[in-house]
């Protein structure tokens, strides 16, 4: 399940390339924070709210969808910029873009719902799920710092002003693709 392409490996994947190693894991954090916003949110229910209401699986889908397009727009307009003239965003942006893709994610918050709950006992208490949470945060987390240290290592080559270009233009392809596609998305069963 981690290691399906996503909008947070697309995010994480092109803030490595483009603003370095130390970017790439402040997204992973972001990230990771979304993840035990989500498993909190789980825990004690408030996912529930996802999976019943009409109106706040919508406004979830819509925002995420939003969020995503527009971080399509923005790889997409700085790619027609020249490389060497953009210097590195703040760190709370790179987090602040972690965090945003998670939240805006309506399916980390089915997957917290539906899968979950699938791998507790019957009786399960707020340490089993905060426990299997744990789990799958350190899975998350490990998976994407080894892809930020995977990019890091050959950031030079991506980095260089043509193939970082296409590498933009690529990542804004797969960004607005899948905001719409989540705008797409139906309502989980």
């Amino acid at each position: 399940m981690v290691l399906a392409p996503g909008p947070s490996f697309a995010v994480i994947v092109n803030r490595s390339i483009r603003d370095g190693r130390r970017a790439g894991l402040l997204v992973v954090a972001g990230n990771t924070t979304a993840l035990t916003f989500w498993a909190s949110a789980s825990a004690l229910g408030l996912t529930a709210l996802i999976k019943t209401s009409e109106i706040a699986f919508v406004v979830l889908k819509v925002a995420g969808a939003g969020y995503l397009c527009f971080l399509g727009v923005q790889t997409l307009l700085r790619s027609r910029r020249v490389v060497a003239d953009v210097a590195p965003r703040a760190a709370g942006a790179a987090y602040r873009a972690g965090l945003l893709t998670n939240l805006t994610n309506p399916k980390a918050a089915v997957l917290y719902l539906a899968l979950f709950p699938q791998f507790l006992p019957a009786h399960s208490t707020l340490g089993n799920v905060f426990l299997l949470a744990a789990v799958q945060m350190v899975i998350s987390a490990s998976w994407y710092v080894t892809v930020v240290l995977a990019v890091a290592g050959v950031r030079r080559l991506l980095a260089r002003s043509v193939v970082r270009t296409w590498l933009d233009r690529a990542t804004s392809v797969v960004l607005i693709g899948l905001g719409l596609r989540l705008a797409a998305l139906a309502r989980p069963i």
